[in-house]
């Protein structure tokens, strides 16, 4: 089941990136059935996707972390400097990985708190069933950091 979660998971992905690609002039084409949710976003990378349909992604030249809100604009939801990998929980508390190592949480309220330092920058972030946090760093290692071990400072 949880191969079948990670497929769905990837192909809703592809679904709305593509959709994104066909409102902002790229070369990637809506067919018909497909709703642009966002345009206009400037260079975005990564994308995650709430339990409520909230689509997150990022601009790392900007480090703004941008929200598309179902049936709504896209606007600016948090800032972190260099920002390179997204996850997002149950909760729907956002993690964002940097450059530098390190990953904040930013929560619904919009506060940013720091919860871990990798100690080398974050390629991947993922949640697993029971709410830790898995991260791939640039040393070529996978992380998990329990849920209980978030240190959350500013």
């Amino acid at each position: 089941m949880q191969g079948y979660s990670r497929i769905r998971t990837y192909f809703l992905g592809v679904i709305i990136t593509a959709a994104l690609l066909a409102g902002t002039g790229g070369t990637g084409r809506a067919e018909e059935g497909t709703r642009v949710i966002g345009a206009g976003l400037p260079k975005t990378a990564g994308l995650v996707l709430d339990c409520r349909g909230y689509a997150y992604t990022m601009d790392r030249a900007a480090g703004t972390i941008l929200c598309v809100p179902p049936d709504g604009e896209p606007m600016v939801y948090a800032r972190v400097d260099g920002p390179t990998a997204l996850a997002v929980d149950r909760l729907r508390t956002l993690f964002v990985g940097t450059a530098s190592g390190d990953i904040f949480a930013v929560t619904l309220d919009g506060a940013v708190s720091r919860v871990f330092r990798c100690g080398s920058p974050v390629s991947g972030l993922s949640i697993d069933r029971d709410g830790n946090l898995l991260a791939a760093t640039g040393k070529g290692e996978i992380l998990r950091v329990a849920r209980e071990d978030f240190r959350f400072s500013d």
